[in-house]
């Protein structure tokens, strides 16, 4: 009987304790990366990239994404789905863009919970410190309290890997491509070697075209003379 005791009276300090913790559960996490905002920014700002460094990618590879809205940035939807799966199910929307600047997300988890995150970018040292936050409000239950300290934990446990995994990503990326791999190779990137070849130089097909429209119409260099 005296131990029946004792666990209620553990039991009423663990519920009185748990209204000592706040609801609200909040959590920051930043990271240097050596490569300008206008560099990092699309990697946060489309959910296809978000991927390629998420920290729960790796959770369960058999998890299902469907990808709706906009490419990038406001609207922007990825929803995930897995069955009997550590990565669970819900979805994450852009509801504000700003350029090379903040990325806004609301995530629904699929069980009625919800949650916000941001990026924010921001100029230094000629790279960028990229800071992810997370807000959620856990309800005013002292078991959502007790549950929201766990949270905070495993955030900001994947938050840290998360951005050590998008820091490698970013600053070992080719310097002649932007973040979706295509090419920034420019017509001032072509050697002076391929102008001639395309006509810029004496040995160009303008010239060759020109010597051709003469001899037809009878004009080479002995009639000339």
């Amino acid at each position: 009987m005296r131990w029946i005791i004792y666990i209620l009276i553990a039991l009423v300090i663990l519920v009185l304790a748990g209204y000592l913790f706040p609801r609200e559960v909040t959590v920051h996490r930043s990271v240097f990366i050596n490569k300008p905002p206008q560099v990092v920014f699309p990697y946060v700002n489309n959910f296809h990239k978000f991927n390629e460094w998420s920290p729960w990618r790796h959770i369960d590879p058999s998890v299902l994404y469907e990808y709706s809205g906009p490419l990038e940035g406001v609207g922007a939807k990825m929803s995930w789905r897995g069955e009997n799966s550590k990565a669970g199910s819900g979805s994450q929307t852009i509801f504000a863009s700003k350029q090379d600047s903040v990325v806004a997300t609301k995530l629904d988890f699929g069980d009625g919970s919800q949650a916000t995150a941001e990026f924010q970018l921001e100029p230094k040292d000629g790279g960028t410190l990229l800071t992810w936050n997370f807000h959620s409000d856990t309800g005013g239950g002292p078991r959502e309290r007790w549950m929201g300290l766990a949270v905070k934990k495993m955030v900001g446990e994947s938050y840290e890997q998360g951005l050590e995994k998008l820091k490698n990503l970013v600053e070992t990326a080719p310097e002649n491509s932007t973040s979706d791999g295509t090419s920034t190779d420019s017509v001032s990137d072509i050697p002076s070697d391929v102008d001639d070849a395309m006509g810029d130089g004496p040995q160009g097909v303008p010239n060759e075209l020109r010597d051709q429209n003469e001899e037809e119409a009878g004009e080479t260099p002995e009639n000339q003379q």
